[in-house]
């Protein structure tokens, strides 16, 4: 038997415990609603405290939509969007000279010509791809471009040039990597998500990227 005050002190920690677990749940219910929200009408209520819930209670909101049969990627879209909505307004008063967009590989055609350089891939403009046309636009607005092999180029290539503003393409959690490390660079940054997502010949919405 154990002493009376542990019985006590055991008793208190457990209610304590399915205390906690019930206001996770019911502010994880409560997030996955405004999630549902957001991506049906497109509008955010509490933006900043919807993104750190989102933050923090992903992988239980993931869960509430698999038992509910909906689509989890649901999630990753809305965050994504939420954290641009969050950027905008720094991101759009960076000058367009020091806003770099760092273009994945994917989205080149499967017979592009280019080779990869210290600068990433260089886009010869064959037109095998939008790729070029997206460069040549950006680069006339002032844009720095970059077609990107992989994550640890954007890294080096932040270390080295400090652009101020970001544009990101990519499938859903890489943005939302990208977004996290533009944040801790305090970096504001705009993710474009991929149509069709994979290792090769992925596709882009070009009308949402303009």
């Amino acid at each position: 038997m154990l002493p009376e005050f542990l019985d006590r002190l055991f008793y208190l920690v457990g209610e304590a415990v399915v205390l906690l677990a019930l206001c996770v749940l019911l502010l994880s219910i409560f997030v996955a609603l405004l999630i549902l929200y957001s991506f049906k009408t497109g509008n955010f209520f509490a933006a900043r405290i919807m993104l750190l819930g989102t933050t923090l209670l992903e992988s239980v909101i993931k869960s509430l939509f698999w038992i509910a049969g909906a689509d989890d990627a649901v999630v990753d879209d809305v965050g994504v969007r939420l954290r641009n909505y969050i950027n905008y307004r720094e991101f759009i008063k960076t000058p367009r000279e020091q806003r770099f967009i760092f273009m994945p590989q994917c989205v080149r055609s499967t017979e592009c010509p280019a080779k990869l350089t210290p600068e990433g891939i260089k886009c010869v403009n064959c037109g095998r791809c939008n790729v070029g046309e997206a460069k040549k636009y950006a680069e006339s607005l002032g844009y720095r471009f970059f077609i990107v092999p992989g994550s640890s180029f954007i890294k080096r290539i932040i270390k080295k040039y400090r652009p101020r503003a970001i544009v990101g393409v990519g499938c859903s959690m890489e943005i939302k990597e990208g977004l996290d490390l533009c944040h801790s660079y305090a970096i504001p940054a705009q993710g474009v998500p991929l149509s069709k997502t994979g290792c090769v010949a992925t596709t882009l919405d070009w009308e949402q990227f303009y």
